[in-house]
């Protein structure tokens, strides 16, 4: 018997909370699809790739958490609901102990309909996951439908954990409850934390004090360690907590009595109905806002890492570079090498000069200073200005497909980055008797265009000055370099392979380096090989910030899907409730469209309420976060004011309101059928 009642109320709870289920489902693809990735043999071909697995481990436990914690809330919330049904079955005989064997029963047949019903959705996602992430490497992937026996034994173990203890807690609770607190549990309310215009007054501006502490910590850092940012953190969480404790009473003392504006265009309805609910569900408000604000947090800065990772492959143009130190180098082996292996549609060999000159970077280093940035070059290559051919420039132009450019044979130029360009010009312009090997500059001759120079060993680092031919020959040979342009993009298993076809080749690593004697700088050319570099080595080399940008969407993705389902299942659980104030207004002579028009206006309030504060706190959050990521990425700023910031919250607030206007709509779907019937 408590079999076939378990499955009929198993019907008809995940009828009645259809958003909550599919919840589950979405969240049983998501820790799915991310959790492939872990035993993906094409992920962990990509080399650099090998903390990804340990990122998405700890951000599922994260998730175990938060969702151990929601499951266990909305199962409570379900018990609430059903207080009478199961008062019923204690008046018919049926003990405490069944009661609660019964609950197991049903919310377990749930929870396992929903694991079968998102095991297809995440091999789904899982594809287009996996193929997203190779794509971003240069590798080609063909969709193809897998059941992962190891992903799907790791998602399950991670669904029972948060399943089975939301379960027991609730069953503890069952096993325990009486007769007459069954029947009253109802009817409570989250009890009111504030009383009092005074302590309402208080608790608001205590809030306000809160939030602004927490953006302040959060941008200025003072303390550093990352001890700041978390204190930042807990004030933003309770100043969340402090404004719907105190708002929802504020509003109400302040609007009730203005009966001018009550009265006016049935607000009273609106204004009733909206209050009541947030001010029962100030507590849950507060942690919903608080789980969306983190969502939007995570997607905004998840999007400002992508957008720094591919602004450094942008700015490193040529596909392969090979570096030789010292001296210039016949690359002819190798030139026969990739010519074999790979369809070049352009290469150039040349080198790169030096003398003891530092005009160009005094004037580099006041500007890094100016801008408040770390004055320190750390290369011992580069504590004086770097020098390039006028030919080498101009065949570096024509393969990299820019406009071609008139250089005077007797006239020296500069190629550097934006940031630079102004200040270089100011030098040139007052530098009377700035001259290189006795050709002057030429005011007119600074060019910016992404040239591989915000890496070191590049063409410079930040800047090179382009002299005629004939002025190297008073000049030392810094480092040579064959660049190549690919038709087609290269993978790391390209990239092993050009690296063990050509003997005494290895992969320049940029953030491993030595001290040099007599100098505070250090040197990445540590050992006597010619060394691997260009945009696709790079790129790999960028793969802790693409494997952080991976779990910042991961944890954005649930926390968002499930915030919203628990708010628009508390919305929509009130039913009966409102199906009476409708029939009264219905009695009264109100129309059924007018009665619609306002349901879908407090509904709209309802979901309107709890993102506000969220998206303002999110936005200062990924505004700080982006400009402290671009400080700690690049010496000097690439991009163009802060438009790449306002991209990166374009962007994340576009996903997270699609994301939040999906369930918005499916409630008001719901809403309407609900209350019409």
């Amino acid at each position: 018997m408590l079999r076939e009642l378990s499955i009929r109320n198993a019907k008809k709870q995940s009828k009645e909370y259809l958003l909550y289920f599919v919840t589950l489902v979405c969240t049983v693809s998501f820790v799915y699809a991310f959790n492939t990735l872990i035993f993906s043999d094409s992920v962990k071909a990509l080399s650099g790739l090998e903390v990804l697995p340990y990122m998405i481990v700890a951000a599922s436990l994260l998730i175990v958490l938060v969702m151990g914690w929601i499951i266990s809330y909305m199962t409570n919330y379900m018990l609430k609901k059903r207080s009478k049904e199961f008062s019923i079955y204690m008046i018919s005989g049926i003990s405490n102990k069944n009661i609660s064997i019964l609950v197991f029963y049903e919310n377990f047949l749930i929870g396992f309909l929903a694991f079968l019903l998102g095991l297809p959705v995440g091999i789904l996602l899982s594809q287009l996951l996996e193929a997203v992430l190779l794509h971003m490497f240069g590798m080609m992937y063909t969709l193809h439908f897998h059941l992962s026996l190891s992903t799907t034994g790791l998602t399950l173990l991670y669904f029972l954990v948060m399943l089975l203890h939301s379960l027991r807690k609730n069953g503890k609770w069952i096993r325990k409850v009486s007769l007459h607190d069954l029947l009253l549990y109802n009817r409570q309310n989250e009890k009111s934390l504030l009383s009092g215009s005074v302590l309402t007054i208080g608790m608001f501006f205590l809030s306000v004090f809160l939030g602004g502490a927490g953006a302040l910590l959060v941008y200025a850092q003072p303390f550093g360690n990352g001890y700041d940012v978390l204190a930042g953190i807990i004030c933003l969480v309770l100043f969340l907590f402090g404004f719907f404790l105190s708002v929802p009473v504020f509003l109400i003392a302040h609007f009730a009595d203005r009966a001018e504006w009550k009265y006016r265009k049935n607000r009273l309805l609106i204004f009733r109905g909206f209050t009541a609910k947030i001010h029962s569900t100030s507590i849950v408000m507060g942690v919903l806002s608080a789980l969306l604000m983190l969502s939007a947090t995570f997607m905004g800065i998840g999007t400002a890492v992508c957008l720094i990772a591919n602004k450094n492959v942008e700015l490193n143009v040529f596909d392969i570079m090979i570096l030789h130190n010292g001296e210039l180098q016949e690359y002819s082996p190798y030139e026969d090498i990739l010519d074999s292996s790979f369809p070049i549609q352009a290469s150039h060999t040349y080198g790169i000069y030096t003398d003891t000159k530092k005009d160009f970077l005094m004037v580099r280093n006041k500007t890094v200073s100016d801008m408040g940035r770390s004055n320190y070059y750390p290369f011992v290559e580069f504590q004086y200005d770097t020098y390039m051919k006028q030919s080498d420039y101009i065949r570096l132009r024509e393969i990299l497909g820019y406009e071609p450019v008139k250089l005077n044979p007797y006239s020296c130029y500069v190629h550097c980055i934006p940031a630079l360009e102004k200040n270089f010009e100011t030098l040139i312009e007052q530098g009377e008797k700035l001259e290189c090997a006795g050709y002057p500059f030429t005011v007119q001759g600074i060019f910016s265009e992404p040239f591989s120079q915000m890496d070191a060993y590049g063409n410079g680092l930040e800047y090179v000055i382009v002299v005629p031919d004939q002025a190297i020959n008073q000049m030392k040979v810094l480092y040579s370099l064959h660049v190549s342009i690919t038709e087609s993009p290269l993978n790391s298993n390209d990239l092993q392979s050009i690296i063990k076809a050509c003997g005494g080749l290895a992969r320049l690593q940029r953030n491993v380096g030595k001290s040099t004697p007599g100098s505070n700088a250090v040197t990445s050319l540590i050992d006597n090989v010619d060394y691997l570099s260009g945009k696709w080595a790079d790129k790999q080399n960028l793969s802790q910030l693409y494997s952080m940008a991976i779990c910042l969407f991961y944890l954005a993705f649930i926390l968002e899907i499930t915030g919203a389902a628990i708010l628009a299942t508390q919305i929509l659980g009130d039913r009966e409730k409102k199906q009476k104030q409708d029939n009264i207004l219905r009695q009264l002579g109100m129309n059924e469209r007018l009665i619609t028009r306002l349901n879908n206006r407090q509904l709209s309030l309802l979901f309107l309420f709890p993102i506000l504060p969220a998206l303002i706190i999110s936005s200062c959050f990924i505004y700080a976060s982006s400009i402290k990521m671009e400080l700690s990425a690049f010496q000097l700023p690439v991009f163009t004011g802060n438009i790449w910031i306002a991209q990166a919250l374009s962007v994340s607030f576009i996903f997270f309101l699609l994301f939040y206007g999906v369930y918005y709509i499916a409630a008001r779907i719901s809403y309407g059928r609900q209350y019409n019937n």
